[in-house]
């Protein structure tokens, strides 16, 4: 209701469209705002840029103003220059400036400006600015905000910063033919007071046993202390990477266990918490640190990523699930149960400013969801994010339904626990083949200055072949200057005999020259052998990947950024690196132990230069990335029954950080401010997102939605790509494509051509290897001139585990991997959702086979990985069935494959391979229903390593051509039942048809073993069906009786009518006359 009534108040204040020369005459009457806005419109920003500039100077109350300027740019841009002009000796000097109308102001001066014109407003202007001062700020304050108002910052052409840009007092520049370097200096952190600091005993006793050799919280955790762990107020904490936000949220943990404490036991089945980490390999690493800090209170910890799959016992036993954002959004868009959605009280988002990202729509649906859940189910669930310092944290605190009075906490760079120093390189060079050689030199450069300190260096490269090449070329261009000796270090005598142990020529040859590699390839000892010389000091600069700053705890004082090319198989080719990369790899700048600072530096092309600046500064807004997906996310929604019409639809929309920032910055959504000025609230564009979409859906039959009425409703195939994370574009392709007979080729074709995988392109160095891979795939593949032949070519290669060399051609495939089984089941699903047999069988045997990387059709034992190839080609050349080697003993079967050393593993393997006992009978109900009764005995050793706790088997009934499903049914085989071999009974119904087939096939086949497939036959030939009968008896043309027939008065004052019905005319002799 606040809200609406602010922006009704809003919308009466704003008068109607102006002109340029009355826009010039408002302007000038605005503290500071005539330099300003000449300043931006020289600069040529593009309008949604320009109009979120505008808002921040002139505020929402001169909407007028913006739109003038945005719509008459040249013209007022004309009149403020002669204003300037005429006006220049009275003009009040604001900062440096630079030609003769661009003025550069510092933050706290743009908060005086908005203070006086605040002030004004209300009358209460002072007089001149030092009023102002006095009135507001402490003397520190005062000093701190006049010194910052003699700053000089940088101005810059197009090429390098945007002009205007405010980097923090005392950056340095350096420009040359060669590179362009901005350095930022670290804000040196003050030392807290001891007093300032909360205290471990200022928790209770029984939550102090979470913080274990701690006895003083932070200046961040202090800070947020109060709001934390006394209250449940939603929270949104930025802070600089390594400040200690990770504790914040294990004091939101505490919290809520102290909720549910009766008498000093935890009542673990009273709450769930969910904690969402941006990545896998973080959501391991906080884990394992929640799992340490929570052991005093036995509360159980689980990782349930996409890697990770739990079962309803451990869900129901685990208290805390760490986990991504996509996969929480797959767990929560399937009908809640008592025992998971209704049972989270905290949600906790770590780096939330990824709403920026691609993935930043999972987390805005995943947000919107669970605030409409407090609000239908009236509960409490207690939202948490953590975020690095945004730019417009406001939105993201509003977007989360965090009071900004309470739960917003915003902290700067002098907050991190060791200060950070930022240098960004942006080289020149344009030549594509020099570019490397250049980021060398300048690599080079940083790697010598931070030696001479005595400090160590990380150089993190973006390819695992790239680790070693960098280490290469590094150590002989420093032997060509004659700096190589700043990079030899000792080597003690235990390291020379590890390395002799090590198998790593790469590692053995440049660690003689003080230099190290390290990346996910290499083994697991060589790895650990990497990082213990590096810690130990005889590795100097050690070569690696963004893994080791994401899996490993290996600081160092410099960092290094090699280049921002990054290959992304999702984007089909090279992608600028990510902000959140480039943050966790400069967490790593600075040993807490050792250093006072640490330096991170960022070297990329000239182009590039200003987005990682403005990145890092934190001057880019965060946009959101919704309506990229819209329909997948509202298809969703419709499938859980959150929404079910226009109006629920639009309400949706309003928890959205996409609501959120189309009222902030309209024309970066398509919209003009004149929509917001006439709709605040946006209802109208909210209703037009939700039909342009909701038409979508229904034209691919994901959804019935019906324009007129506004009501809209989920269908079969709607919530298969619900559940399985397909998208829009690829169920169309599905439903244009799909039909009843398909090839392994055709399946092949179908699903290279799926929407997931439209980013993929083929390049000019893969065409000879992707040619090679062509000639040993078992399907054919046309040229590889088209992606989706590329495609092909992988997964192909992926199943005949044939060896790639090209490393975009690893990634790539990894890729396809990981959305290839989603595919494959939704076509399993959508082919029983059409009853056709024989093709959806072979959909879900690829679904297997992606899962065991193996075609189906190869021997069942190559699934186990156990055997060498050797051996196995051996059992498919002699065509040896699962069922011949388990009646064959261990001396047979060696004697089989001419090796008596594997004859006891074969013999074990196919005797726990899952086999099972079929029997059926069967028994009419009608001439078109009939009752079916299977058996079902295991005849194979379960084995709990193999077979867990149990086993998913499917059963289908289809004629006799295998064409037709006429019934399908989901069998589970459990642990206790497999190991005992009881058989088990399955009861089910299927239609008949005259004229009757001979037979139908039931057909059983294991949904995680390929091979393990039993078939019997429902035979008709002696069904004895019931006899024929009219369906209804006719009624006879007879009189009505009257009640008289009776013969009874007693008997007729019971009817209060004078004569039967027709029907009870016709029975009443049978019924009544044949009884008397």
């Amino acid at each position: 209701v606040s809200t609406q009534s602010t922006w009704g108040a809003e919308t009466e204040a704003v008068d109607k469209e102006i002109d340029a020369e009355e826009a010039v005459a408002r302007l000038v009457e605005i503290p500071g705002a005539v330099e300003h806005v000449v300043s931006m419109l020289v600069k040529k920003m593009d309008d949604s840029r320009l109009q979120g500039e505008l808002l921040d100077l002139v505020g929402f109350d001169n909407l007028p103003i913006i739109m003038a300027v945005l719509k008459y740019r040249d013209n007022v841009q004309t009149r403020l220059s002669k204003y300037i002009q005429s006006n220049q000796p009275a003009q009040e000097k604001k900062g440096p400036t630079y030609g003769p109308s661009v003025t550069i102001t510092t933050d706290k001066e743009r908060q005086l400006m908005k203070q006086k014109k605040k002030d004004a407003k209300t009358n209460k202007a002072f007089s001149n600015q030092e009023e102002f001062l006095n009135k507001i700020a402490s003397k520190a304050e005062q000093d701190e905000i006049r010194r910052e108002e003699n700053e000089t910052l940088f101005k810059k052409s197009s090429e390098g910063l945007d002009k205007g840009a405010a980097l923090p007092p005392g950056t340095e520049r350096r420009d040359n033919a060669e590179m362009e370097e901005i350095f930022v200096p670290h804000v040196a952190a003050p030392k807290p007071k001891k007093a300032d600091l909360i205290p471990i005993s200022a928790f209770d006793d029984w939550a102090q046993l979470a913080f274990d050799g701690i006895t003083h919280l932070n200046r961040i955790q202090s800070a947020v202390f109060p709001i934390a762990f006394r209250t449940n107020e939603n929270m949104l904490i930025c802070a600089p990477t390594g400040a200690g936000k990770t504790m914040t949220a294990l004091m939101s943990i505490l919290n809520l266990i102290g909720q549910h404490m009766h008498g000093g036991i935890i009542r673990k089945d009273e709450f769930k918490i969910v904690y969402i980490a941006p990545m896998k390999a973080l959501a391991t690493e906080m884990c394992t640190n929640f799992t340490k800090k929570l052991e005093p209170y036995n509360l159980k910890v689980n990782e349930w990523t996409g890697d990770v799959q739990l079962n309803k016992k451990e869900i129901a036993e685990s208290s805390v699930f760490v986990t991504t954002p996509e996969k929480w959004d797959v767990i929560t868009r399937k009908p809640p149960d008592d025992s998971l959605a209704k049972l989270v009280k905290l949600l906790i988002i770590d780096e939330v400013h990824l709403l920026h990202e691609d993935r930043g729509s999972v987390i805005e649906t995943i947000v919107a969801r669970t605030l409409r859940q407090v609000e239908s189910t009236q509960s409490m669930i207690r939202i948490v994010g953590l975020s690095a310092t945004l730019p417009n944290y406001g939105d993201v605190a509003t977007f989360l339904g965090v009071n900004p009075q309470k739960g917003l906490f915003v902290f700067d760079s002098s907050y991190r626990p060791v200060p950070l120093s930022q240098t960004f390189i942006g080289i020149k060079e344009k030549n594509p083949s020099k570019v490397d050689y250049a980021m060398n030199l300048a690599t080079l450069d940083k790697c010598v200055r931070s030696l001479r300190d005595g400090n160590q260096i990380m150089v993190f490269v973006h390819t695992r072949k790239a680790t070693y090449k960098t280490a290469h070329d590094l150590s002989q261009l420093a032997s060509q200057r004659g700096l190589l000796n700043l990079f030899l270090g000792d080597v003690p005598t235990w390291a020379r005999k590890a390395l002799d142990r090590s198998t790593n020529r790469e590692l053995k040859e440049i660690l003689c020259n003080g230099f190290g590699c390290h990346h996910a390839g290499m083994l697991r000892s060589d790895r650990l052998l990497a990082e213990k010389l590096f810690r130990e000091g005889v590795i100097r600069v050690l070569c690696c990947t963004a893994t080791l700053a994401w899996g490993v705890n290996l600081p160092a004082h410099t960092v290094i950024i090699k280049g921002t090319d990054v290959y992304s198989a999702n984007k089909g080719g090279f992608v600028d690196l990510g902000i959140l990369d480039v943050q966790q790899i400069f967490g790593r700048a600075g040993r807490p132990q050792y250093d006072t600072s640490g330096e991170g530096v960022i070297i990329t092309t000239h182009a590039k230069l200003n987005h990682y600046i403005r990145l890092m500064t934190h001057s880019l807004p965060i946009e959101s990335k919704l309506l990229g997906s819209l329909e997948d996310h509202l298809n969703a929604e419709v499938v859980l029954g959150n929404v079910t019409d226009t109006r629920e639809a639009v309400n949706w929309l309003g928890y959205t950080y996409l609501y959120v920032r189309m009222r902030k910055n309209p024309l970066n959504y398509g919209m003009s401010w004149k929509e917001v000025q006439e709709d605040p609230l946006l209802g109208g564009k909210r209703r037009q997102l939700f039909i342009k979409a909701a038409t979508r859906l229904d034209a691919v039959r994901m959804v019935r939605f019906d324009e007129n009425t506004g009501l809209i409703q989920n269908t079969e195939l709607g919530r298969i790509a619900s559940h399985l994370y397909i998208t829009c574009d690829t169920i169309e392709i599905f439903n244009e494509r799909m039909n009843d007979s398909m090839s392994d080729n055709q399946i092949f074709q179908l699903i290279s051509s799926c929407k997931e995988f439209e980013n993929i392109k083929v390049r000019e160095d893969e065409t000879q290897e992707l040619e090679d891979l062509a000639n040993k795939c078992p399907l054919p593949v046309q040229a590889c001139v088209e992606a989706t032949s590329k495609i092909n070519i992988l997964l192909q290669s992926y199943l005949s585990q044939n060896k790639l060399n090209g490393f975009s051609l690893v990634s790539d495939t990894n890729y396809i991997f990981q959305s290839a089984g989603r595919l494959f089941r939704a076509l399993f699903e959508i082919g029983l959702q059409r009853n056709w047999s024989g093709t959806t069988l072979r959909f879900l045997k690829f679904c297997i086979s992606i899962e065991k990387q193996s075609w189906y059709y190869n021997h069942p034992l190559r699934q186990f990985n156990v055997l060498p190839d050797e051996i196995l080609n051996k059992l498919e050349l002699r065509r040896v069935s699962m069922s011949k080697l388990a009646d064959l003993d261990s001396l047979e079967i060696g004697r089989l494959i001419s090796n008596l050393r594997y004859g006891p593993v074969i013999k074990e393997l196919a005797m726990k391979f899952p086999a099972l006992t079929l029997d059926v009978s069967c028994q009419p109900i009608t001439r078109q229903i009939l009752r079916v009764k299977l058996s079902i005995t295991p005849c194979f050793e379960w084995s709990d390593n193999m077979h867990g706790g149990a086993l998913p088997f499917w059963i289908f009934v289809e004629d006799s051509d295998a064409q037709t499903m006429h019934h399908q049914e989901h069998f589970i085989l459990l642990q206790k039942v497999g190991k005992k071999k009881e058989t088990q009974f399955v009861n089910f119904t299927i239609p008949l048809q005259e004229p009757l087939p001979s037979q139908y096939q039931i057909r059983v086949v294991s949904e995680r073993f390929f091979g393990a497939e039993e078939m019997i036959p429902l035979s008709f030939q002696h069904l004895i069906l019931p006899e024929v009968h009219p369906p209804f008896t006719e009624l006879l043309p007879l009189h009505p009786l009257p009640l008289s027939a009776l013969n009874s008065h007693d008997f007729m004052k019971i009817y209060k009518f004078s004569h039967f019905n027709p029907i009870q005319t016709q029975v009443f002799h049978t019924m009544y006359s044949a009884l008397i």
